[in-house]
């Protein structure tokens, strides 16, 4: 079971609609971690048969959407949060706990717009970096996770 990581897209769609596009007959669903989820919604409305999940970043500032979300997968909790909460420009740690105390199995978090993934006491962290904006040694990227029984994996995905 796949699925593809979006984060951090800042108004640019375009990015998005080719990887979902690329990617569909690949993946259970898409989870796009905040920062403009206007350009997710839109892209959901285009394809219709892909099961979308998000959560709202810092800049979506008018969204009711819930600020974090726990969607079970392949019996895999996989706990979604922007992460601007949790302080993941500066630090790791706040969100590495917040993960263990929900129980997670696979965190996926965004904000910092700089790819990264980690394991750490049974947990796969993941920030998929930005679609659009990227920060770091990598260029724009997106992440795929791949669930496979007990197996988690991750990939970074540099466009």
């Amino acid at each position: 079971m796949k699925i593809l990581v979006l984060s951090d897209s800042h108004g640019i769609i375009g990015q998005m609609e080719r990887v979902v596009a690329k990617m569909e007959p690949h993946v259970a669903c898409v989870m796009f971690l905040g920062d403009y989820l206007r350009d997710i919604e839109r892209v959901a409305n285009n394809f219709p048969d892909v099961i979308f999940h998000w959560v709202p970043g810092n800049c979506d500032f008018m969204s009711d959407a819930p600020r974090e979300l726990m969607v079970e997968i392949a019996g895999k909790k996989v706990w979604m949060s922007h992460g601007d909460r949790f302080g993941v420009k500066s630090s790791y740690g706040h969100i590495e706990a917040a993960a263990a105390t929900r129980g997670a199995d696979i965190c996926l978090f965004g904000h910092s717009h700089i790819a990264s993934s980690y394991e750490k006491n049974g947990i796969l962290f993941l920030n998929p970096g930005s679609i659009s904006e990227p920060r770091g040694p990598k260029g724009k990227s997106y992440a795929v996770v791949e669930i496979l029984g007990n197996v988690v994996l991750s990939k970074v995905v540099e466009l």
